[in-house]
């Protein structure tokens, strides 16, 4: 591939050069693995997530405002418009908080860039163009590499503001795979990315409500707008990142913007890929992913020592500094904002001795079992955990007091579903299953096949076409 000129080249230039030059053959095969899963796991998700009270409400909206069409809305017999059907697409991915998680962001990938992919492909294969599973692997790869290797040079500190990163960083690589999949210039590309980065947004403090899944929602909409309005000849700065005043100035902080501007190597799009070398976390529970080590810990120590909700005095739980901006509820009173409270994890997992889909309803959350447990149970950040920066891994530690006056320590610094702790095949397969249990048995396997294969798929329309209702 060709090497860029950094001295010539804006970092969206080099970007758009990629995204032109890069072909299947030239990905790892890591690289492709590591996207399967994703995509299977996002269907999976959206599935589950598509009868959430948000996706309804988002489905009604785009109805309302006349935005009928021909794509796909998941789990349901409504057809939008390309843009509404992959925001709502996106919000159903995303509305119970069990989908994948980068580290690169501390975001959430696949729920935004898929759902725009899928809906072009499906506009593609209804024009007579069938869009084939390497070609929505080639365009996720790509833009997953873009967008990750650009958030390198500006987190944790984007995190840290108080941005809600999935809304800040995956509308320009929604713009970057849709470039790529429909082998735009490189001039075009450049606009699009860069009007996609004036549409980026997202704040934390609307965690806990519907406002969250909104966030993936907007921001694959804003994606795929921005391309729209590059193709209709609407101009950005190809210095976009980079300038004073820029991207990286606002999202991280004016110091990270000078060093980007004084780069002397290329930033290296296409080399020692992002999504091989760092991965992805895949969750085991349906909450924010800030809870996952304490839900591997509690329900271990559950195991270990025979623990029942009626043996605590108190549990004083210890976390990093994300904690505390992640989760938010101390004392949630809906489904919602239980998926952002570790005292709801800790509690649910100790009077129902399980946390999956089925303790994520309003009537479980107010059990006055749980109400009366989670009081007991406090959070702080740990003073050691502190050290470690602003990181997305959410350590933990647990001291739990009994009533018998027993005192038990325990900790543990990373969930089952990142890559050092990896799901299995089964563990991917299985979750893929419950998730779609909405679905006939012969349609579930017949997906699970088919996205196990994608790479032989010739058009996605086989896939689409099992997703709706």
């Amino acid at each position: 591939m060709v090497e860029p000129s950094v001295n010539q080249l804006s970092i969206l230039q080099q970007a758009a050069q990629y995204l032109q030059q890069v072909r299947y053959e030239h990905l790892p095969e890591e690289a492709i693995i590591v996207a399967k899963q994703a995509i299977l796991d996002y269907i999976g998700v959206a599935v589950a997530g598509s009868d959430q009270p948000v996706v309804n409400n988002l489905g009604k909206w785009a109805e309302d405002c006349g935005q009928l069409g021909s794509v796909t809305v998941i789990g349901s017999s409504l057809r939008l418009n390309a843009e509404y059907a992959a925001l709502v697409n996106a919000a159903a991915g995303h509305a119970l908080d069990f989908d994948d998680t980068s580290w690169a962001t501390i975001g959430h990938p696949s729920t935004v860039i898929l759902p725009a992919l899928f809906a072009q492909s499906e506009l593609n294969a209804q024009q007579g163009v069938p869009a084939s599973g390497k070609a929505l692997l080639l365009a996720y790869i790509a833009a997953v590499e873009v967008c990750h290797k650009i958030a390198e040079l500006m987190m944790p500190l984007t995190s840290k503001n108080g941005w809600h990163t999935t809304g800040v960083f995956y509308g320009f690589a929604t713009a970057a795979g849709l470039c790529q999949l429909q082998s735009i210039d490189t001039h075009t590309t450049c606009m699009a990315m860069a009007l996609a980065l004036s549409n980026a947004g997202g704040i934390r403090s609307n965690f806990g409500t519907q406002a969250k899944a909104y966030h993936a929602g907007m921001t694959v909409k804003a994606g795929m707008e921005s391309l729209n309005l590059a193709k209709a000849g609407v101009t950005a700065s190809l210095f976009a990142l980079e300038a004073e005043d820029g991207f990286i100035q606002c999202f991280a902080s004016a110091e990270l913007a000078c060093n980007a501007r004084q780069r002397t190597e290329a930033v290296g799009f296409g080399r020692n890929y992002n999504i091989v070398t760092k991965g992805y976390a895949f969750k085991k529970y349906p909450n924010c992913s800030g809870n996952h080590p304490t839900c591997d810990l509690i329900l271990r120590l559950i195991a270990e020592y025979d623990l029942t909700a009626a043996d605590i005095k108190s549990i004083d739980c210890g976390v990093s500094l994300l904690g505390p901006k992640e989760l938010v509820f101390n004392h949630p009173q809906n489904a919602v904002e239980a998926r952002f409270s570790l005292q709801y994890s800790v509690a649910c997992a100790l009077v129902y001795g399980q946390i999956t889909l089925a303790e994520y309803c309003n009537e479980k959350v107010l059990d006055p079992r749980i109400q009366d447990l989670m009081s007991r149970v406090n959070m702080g950040v740990d003073q050691e955990l502190a050290k470690l920066g602003f990181i997305g891994t959410a350590p933990i530690k647990l001291k739990i007091t009994l009533l018998s006056g027993q005192v038990i320590n325990a900790e543990n610094d990373l969930a089952i579903g990142n890559p050092e702790k990896p799901f299995t095949d089964e563990d991917i397969e299985d979750k893929f299953m419950l998730c779609t249990d909405k679905l006939t048995e012969v349609n579930r396997k017949q997906l699970l096949q088919y996205l196990l294969e994608l790479e032989s798929i010739d058009s996605l329309e086989s896939i689409t076409n099992i997703i709706t209702v």
